[in-house]
């Protein structure tokens, strides 16, 4: 108790924080508050609603696993247009698999089996793409186009050019279960507290800055404060959910306290300089595609549990919804500068926009048109922000 009074003592002087430095989050949490105050008035009251927002949060599991991947690939100064038509080749294997080859009757092996099918073919379509840039040295832009079309494809050429469904019991859960509503709510709290209580030990060993715990702290806060109006008043945490959030977590980690993140920065910020001290630039990019393409493969058969089924046309314009999502995050194009949590809001503001959107009867089409602008607005801010 001594020790947390005296470290209350001397930061007196040093609970001033400069919220200026905070705009790149601020902006992107006003957005999402005005813009979901906004579409709730005009529905009536009908999105702001735990119903509606707890299908918002399974509607942008898919886009969050695809905008990680897309953060690490932009981080490098890359791009990968290819991860919608890989989305849906690898939901078609694990549809087929399921359906076809009668995996579903295997039961939970089955869908284990369908699942790793979808990783491997994810994570193939990625590794090839990665050799094509890190090796041959073609243009990640050309390399990844020609990726999408060979992956469209070959979803149409496997499926006949047919829907594939329905998918078994097993794997359908992914998308269809739930947990409960109680269980739901301890383990918010629990992840609260133990923040809390982590943080409380960094700030009395010194080993944090006051404003970056402050900021956690308000972040978790509010997201398990919010998970527990939404999830707990409806059916409980979706299952989608979990495994999104780990995705963006482990994204976290990786940029955060890894040697393959300082790499993956070092080499979006100047690669030159980066082959120069020593970097693997060559392993670094290839490893980076890889990932994007596991990741792409895990949003195809979450997409395909999401629908019960797999269609040729899933996935299309899923590219450039992770691409929107990461730069109103604040990820730079250029490469070497932005963050997954970033995309998070980023993911959040596409996926209001959509729901709300579709909620108020906006038209498919004009929601085209109006995500398009989006996207040139938010390049636009991120080339303006480089030149300041």
């Amino acid at each position: 108790m001594e020790a947390v009074l005296e470290r209350v003592r001397m930061n007196q002087k040093n609970l001033k924080i400069d919220w200026r430095s905070y705009r790149k989050e601020i902006i992107p949490i006003a957005v999402i508050v005005l813009c979901a105050v906004v579409f709730d008035a005009w529905s009536g009251g009908s999105f702001l609603t735990p119903r509606n927002l707890s299908n918002l949060s399974r509607q942008i599991c898919v886009n969050l696993t695809l905008a990680v991947g897309m953060t690490l690939v932009i981080l490098t100064s890359g791009i990968d247009l290819s991860v919608g038509s890989v989305l849906a080749l690898s939901g078609m294997a694990a549809a087929i698999s399921q359906v076809h080859w009668h995996w579903a009757e295997m039961g939970t092996t089955g869908a284990i089996l369908s699942f790793s099918l979808a990783l491997a073919v994810g994570g193939l379509t990625g590794a090839t793409t990665g050799l094509a840039i890190s090796r041959f040295k073609i243009t990640p832009f050309i390399v990844s186009l020609g990726m999408m079309v060979i992956a469209r494809g070959l979803t149409l050429i496997v499926s006949s050019a047919q829907a594939v469904a329905p998918l078994g019991e097993t794997l359908g859960r992914l998308s269809s279960d739930y947990m409960s509503p109680e269980s739901s709510r301890v383990l918010l709290l629990l992840i609260s507290g133990g923040v809390a209580i982590l943080l409380l030990s960094q700030w009395v060993k010194k080993s944090v800055p006051y404003a970056d715990i402050l900021k956690t702290l308000l972040s978790t806060f509010a997201l398990c404060g919010g998970g527990i109006a939404i999830f707990c008043n409806y059916r409980g945490i979706p299952y989608m959910v979990f495994i999104s959030v780990l995705c963006a977590l482990g994204g976290i980690f990786v940029l955060k306290y890894t040697r393959f993140g300082r790499f993956i920065y070092a080499i979006g910020g100047n690669r030159e300089a980066a082959e120069l001290s020593g970097v693997p630039v060559a392993k670094t990019l290839w490893l980076t595609y890889f990932v994007m393409g596991i990741l792409a493969g895990l949003a195809g058969v979450m997409d395909t549990a999401r629908v019960n089924g797999a269609v040729p046309s899933a996935g299309e314009l899923g590219e450039l919804d992770a691409i929107a999502a990461v730069v109103i995050g604040g990820t730079s194009l250029m490469g070497g500068m932005g963050t997954i949590g970033g995309t998070v809001l980023g993911v959040l503001i596409m996926g209001i926009l959509n729901n709300g959107m579709s909620l108020v009867g906006v038209s498919e089409h004009y929601q085209k048109v109006f995500k398009g602008i989006v996207i040139i607005l938010a390049v636009y801010l991120d080339l303006r922000s480089k030149k300041k």
